[in-house]
């Protein structure tokens, strides 16, 4: 059963058509929490060679001019949890081991303690909502506490962001393919040739051939090996 809290989170983001208005529902229950600040990024699974990212925060504009000048998202610890673990971790000097320079940067900017939480969806689309604070380090008896929370927020972010971005983030509107589409793609990353195919799903390998052109055109890949990947990069084949 959904609390009241979540109620009203889920009619804010629902309600919001754009990425302010989004922001703007999620920051709040943020700041009630204790935290000054909140940043909500969002990388695409594919081009595989510099994929798509979207990003908002309420960061000072210097911070954000700064992180982005320096290439500090390349090379942010945080970030690089977030593509290989989906469970949320809490900034440390162990963390930025090999950071130090961006963890001592953000500090001067009163950006020092915060949490970091990632999500990941089954399109292969990847997120991280993180949360912070000048003041008062965050115990791991208050992540406890206050996870639920914020990993519910994790999910909403996700999810109104996603609308919003969804052209920034897969290049124009999200594709569609047609359950035919899809048999003969996942077939065809089985390693079937278009006559197995064919035998297979009992039509002709002309037909076959055809949604696999159709598909190779929705997914602007050259061949259908490459678009098996490709769908199966979004999720489409799940």
């Amino acid at each position: 059963v959904l609390k009241p809290w979540q109620i009203d989170q889920l009619r804010l983001v629902r309600a919001a058509t754009t990425e302010a208005q989004t922001f703007a529902a999620v920051l709040q229950d943020v700041q009630s929490m204790g935290f000054e600040f909140a940043s909500f990024g969002m990388k695409a699974p594919i081009p595989l060679v510099a994929p798509r990212v979207a990003w908002c925060s309420n960061y000072p504009p210097a911070w954000q001019k700064i992180y982005e000048e320096r290439g500090y998202l390349q090379r942010d610890p945080s970030v690089g949890h977030a593509l290989h673990h989906d469970h949320g971790v809490l900034w440390s000097d162990e963390l930025f081991e090999h950071a130090m320079d961006i963890r001592q940067a953000a500090a001067e900017f009163g950006i020092c303690h915060g949490w970091a939480q990632p999500r990941r969806d089954a399109r292969g689309m990847v997120s991280l909502l993180t949360v912070s604070r000048s003041q008062g380090a965050i115990t791991e008896a208050e992540m406890a506490l206050k996870s639920p929370r914020i990993q519910w927020l994790s999910h909403l972010c996700h999810e109104g962001m996603q609308k919003v971005w969804s052209d920034a983030l897969y290049g124009g509107p999200q594709i569609t393919l047609s359950e035919r589409e899809l048999d003969v793609l996942r077939w065809s990353g089985e390693g079937k040739t278009s006559a197995d195919i064919a035998q297979i799903m009992g039509i002709s390998e002309a037909t076959v051939n055809f949604h696999t052109r159709n598909a190779c055109h929705k997914l602007g890949s050259v061949n259908k090996t490459a678009a098996a990947v490709r769908a199966a990069l979004l999720g489409l084949l799940n």
